[in-house]
């Protein structure tokens, strides 16, 4: 997860601190040179500026932006947007005072790090230890993705979708019926949204008809422990009832199998039987209740939350994740009953409480010349279509699978393919461009450069 990096030792960080003028000196003390500190505050600003700010960042060659939310003119947006006017990789460090109004906004909004103030010599400890690993994966993953194309293609089409091409989602894949390509579409979509966008994703199993992630990505004879259930049980044993200290220590870094070798696809293991799924801490209520704060914690921690579902909504861990989830994916093969069954399955999920359009169709397997138009497709379903995933009859998605590693992640850097592989790569992108519109972008440039080498040519099997 994102709460532990590492870095190389010996490093040292300089960057700004801006802060009210009654507490900037308190704030700023830790961190002055001479205090054998891996963070040293290089220079304190008393007011906000987000133009002077942008200026001033990539000039002094700051690190890091830590910021007071309590100072005057200081707001989640304008926060974000020094960065983006710098084009710079800075450290964004949230300031907040514990308990107050802002403190549990803060904690949804997608900062690098949140840090109570007055600072004590506990929280100033936990800042020094986290903050340079921290610092490190955002100096080390800018620009990542799209094959190293980005970032200018990145920036380009983020300029091209208005500013604000993509937000933070929790994305649910899900069928009433089993057996449509639901672990597929889940484990496609994070990772394209992570070795081609660059974003950081977690992936969770929760199927509790028995997920089967793990295997479709070569974990299989991996350590068993890290799973949903061992997680859940954790929650359970610290007390939980919607304890923030029982979440985090039942969600640490360790209970997450790393995907691919690239650091920004975590995997949270599903149960390997509906045995399993039976376990105190997973069953009814207390299932319930601790989807829902898993849910909320992954999304404070990574930028794509995508999770692999079962069918039944009665199930307490399935329930809980879809009133969750920002968007719910469901997966049909280009068959009437298939796309009849996702319109009954779209009425269930209204009536637990999730609006209509939150829910979207994707058309797995299709083929051209069935008898079925996308335009009937979406009326007989109704629900607006997310995307279309052309079949591969040449066998490489099963291929794939049987390898233990993702279609995207062993496709994706070849520049001949197969047609037919080809056009379920495609697909399988405009899926993810919905999420993330430069991967579409990027993908269509790739496209047209014959000969440039793809993003996942470092892409590692998980044995």
């Amino acid at each position: 997860m994102a709460e532990t990096k590492t870095t190389p030792e010996g490093l040292t960080y300089e960057g700004i601190i801006v802060a009210r003028a009654n507490t900037i000196e308190q704030i700023a003390a830790p961190f002055r040179r001479g205090k054998d500190s891996p963070i040293i505050a290089t220079l304190t600003v008393s007011s906000f500026d987000v133009d002077q700010l942008a200026n001033i960042l990539p000039s002094t060659g700051a690190s890091f932006l830590m910021v007071d939310f309590h100072l005057e003119g200081v707001n989640i947006e304008n926060v974000f947007k020094i960065r983006e006017l710098a084009d710079y990789p800075v450290c964004l460090i949230g300031l907040v005072e514990a308990d107050s109004n802002k403190e549990s906004v803060l904690e949804e909004a997608g900062l690098d790090k949140l840090y109570n103030i007055p600072l004590t010599p506990a929280i100033v400890h936990k800042m020094k230890r986290e903050l340079p690993g921290e610092i490190h994966n955002t100096q080390s993953t800018w620009g990542k993705g799209a094959w190293n194309i980005a970032p200018d293609m990145i920036r380009k089409a983020a300029k091209q979708a208005g500013g604000a091409p993509w937000e933070r989602h929790k994305i649910g894949v899900w069928s009433p019926k089993g057996g449509v390509g639901k672990t597929f579409l889940a484990t496609e979509l994070g990772v394209a949204l992570s070795g081609i966008g660059g974003r950081s994703c977690v992936l969770v199993d929760a199927n509790m008809n028995g997920g089967h992630v793990k295997l479709r990505l070569g974990f299989d004879n991996l350590d068993k422990q890290r799973s949903i259930v061992n997680a859940a049980n954790i929650y359970r044993l610290e007390g939980g009832n919607s304890s923030n200290e029982a979440i985090k220590k039942a969600l640490s870094e360790d209970i997450f199998l790393k995907v691919g070798g690239h650091g920004n696809l975590d995997l949270l293991a599903g149960v390997d039987s509906m045995i399993e799924a039976q376990h105190d801490a997973l069953a009814t209520e207390a299932g319930y209740q601790f989807a829902q704060d898993m849910m909320d914690h992954l999304r404070r921690h990574y930028e794509f939350v995508i999770v692999d579902l079962g069918s039944s909504t009665n199930v307490g861990v399935h329930r809980g994740v879809l009133i969750k989830l920002d968007t719910v994916l469901i997966i049909a093969e280009p068959g009437l009953t298939s796309i009849n069954d996702s319109r009954t399955g779209a009425n269930l999920l209204e009536q637990i409480g999730i609006p209509r359009d939150d829910i979207k169709l994707v058309i797995n397997k299709w083929l051209p010349d069935v008898g079925l138009s996308l335009k009937a497709a979406s009326a007989s379903a109704n629900l607006s279509i997310a995307g279309l995933i052309p079949f591969d009859a040449s066998g490489n998605v099963t291929r794939a699978e049987n390898e233990g590693i993702s279609f995207v992640a062993k496709h994706a850097g070849s520049t001949k393919l197969p047609t037919h592989t080809q056009k379920t790569l495609d697909g399988i992108i405009d899926v993810a461009s919905r999420f993330y519109p430069p991967i579409g972008f990027a993908w269509n440039q790739r496209k047209t450069e014959q000969g440039k080498k793809g993003f996942f040519k470092g892409w590692k099997k998980n044995d």
